[in-house]
């Protein structure tokens, strides 16, 4: 067994790295008509973030660790290299036929706990990142989250880290937002402080600007999904979307050109009448994040029931335009941002009554046939939210199937069982499988 003490983190990077690098060779090594120029870029991204940090590490430049809601503009802007504790780890999975999830299967937590939060505390002990400066903490209504942050400070390879932790608001209300923008004003200082990194204000408004544009363009797309049949596959949208605006690095605008041609061929699509689905049958909302194994599901239910998830909470989030005309009005923007858009933790940080808006909303919007609930094994929150999904869907006349799954780990509830259940549950409510020729 390799002596933990001896890894610096940086090791695991680098076999990032280079699968990444393997896997743009392969993709090169394809014809032209079979290259996904979307994925291409996408894992272009990654593998490029992947040097940075590295490049950080191994030159002492600035380098966090931190979630995604955390206005990560503001560490960008301050030319801060940073990551996600989980998100290498969890694009991984699939290359590697789940070696992390299978060692994570020995690890000393309650395999009943969220898998994001295993994984998260998993990594960090088996010093699967490069050491950071220091950490900006998520704080929600989770016993898991909390409980990995204290996992996290007890850790040996974490040890003497500092650690900021954003007390969030529970309201959508302005004073909400004042009370957070002067905690991102206190997490400025305490970057600087412990990364040497400086702040100025007009490289963050910068970053901040090219955001905007980013979330303006997910709204158009998210308005060409309304049409029928949708131009764009299950989950697609979030699951890109997602992994450019919250988990790689803030502000780049080559994410804002990777997501405008998205939206071009959205755009495209709806002007031609055409979808991945042509004879779409069933329209579906995914109340919950988008699960890794979106894509197998997806694929399925087109095959299966010519149906497609158009949207999901992963998706669909009001992401106001922050104000950047003054330092004041940005963080504020900001912390708008972080408290009560970014997905999962819109949900989860405030009144049930967004859960129940939102939900309202999408199924109006998206003329809405089914709504599909992940169960997202672990969460409280989310399990509170049941009944109040139940009762919206009951008076709109829309069928629910709540699942127990997983969303990150697609052996908690074998996708065949996942399948099973949903096809009772759409010829149940009168349905129609599609018709095998």
């Amino acid at each position: 067994m390799a002596d933990l003490s001896q890894l610096t983190g940086v090791e695991r990077t680098k076999e990032y790295r280079d699968r990444l690098e393997g896997v743009l060779k392969f993709f090169e090594s394809l014809p032209e008509e079979q290259r996904n120029p979307v994925q291409i870029a996408v894992v272009q991204l990654m593998k490029d973030h992947n040097e940075k940090m590295i490049d950080a590490f191994e030159n002492k430049k600035p380098l966090m660790c931190t979630w995604y809601g955390n206005c990560q503009e503001i560490l960008a802007g301050m030319g801060v290299v940073y990551y996600n504790p989980v998100f290498d780890l969890m694009f991984h999975l699939g290359l590697t036929d789940y070696a992390d999830a299978k060692e994570c299967d020995k690890f000393n937590l309650d395999d009943k706990m969220c898998s994001l939060v295993r994984y998260a505390v998993y990594s960090m002990e088996n010093r699967l990142h490069p050491r950071p400066d220091c950490f900006v903490a998520m704080a929600e209504p989770c016993d898991g989250q909390l409980m990995l942050h204290q996992a996290f400070a007890r850790s040996e390879f974490l040890k003497g880290v500092p650690v900021y932790t954003i007390d969030p608001s529970y309201g959508h209300t302005d004073k909400d937002f004042e009370y957070v923008a002067k905690q991102l004003k206190e997490m400025i200082g305490f970057i600087e402080k412990n990364t040497g990194a400086k702040y100025d204000f007009e490289k963050v408004k910068a970053v901040v600007e090219e955001t905007n544009k980013q979330y303006e363009i997910w709204k158009e797309v998210n308005e060409y999904m309304k049409a029928s049949p949708a131009p764009m596959p299950s989950f697609v949208i979030g699951d890109v979307f997602w992994a450019l605006t919250q988990h790689l690095p803030a502000g780049d605008p080559r994410a804002t050109g990777l997501m405008a041609a998205v939206r071009d061929v959205a755009k495209a699509n709806v002007e031609k009448g055409v979808g991945p689905v042509m004879n779409e049958k069933i329209r579906l909302f995914w109340p919950d994040l988008n699960p890794l194994w979106g894509e197998k599901l997806g694929n399925w239910l087109a095959e299966e029931w010519n149906a497609v998830v158009v949207n999901s909470f992963q998706g669909l989030s009001p992401y106001t335009p922050v104000d950047t005309s003054t330092e004041e009005s940005m963080l504020f923007g900001l912390a708008r941002r972080n408290v009560a858009e970014v997905p999962m933790i819109r949900q989860g940080r405030g009144w049930v009554d967004v859960v129940v808006d939102d939900l309202t909303q999408a199924i109006q919007d998206y003329n809405i046939d089914a709504v599909l609930f992940s169960g997202h094994m672990g969460h409280k929150d989310q399990a509170g939210i049941n009944q109040f999904m139940k009762k919206v869907c009951k008076d709109m006349k829309v069928p629910l199937l709540t699942l127990t799954t997983s969303l990150f780990d697609e052996r908690f509830t074998p996708i065949e069982k996942v399948k099973n259940d949903i096809s009772n549950f759409l010829s149940a409510n009168g349905f129609e499988k599609n018709a095998k020729k």
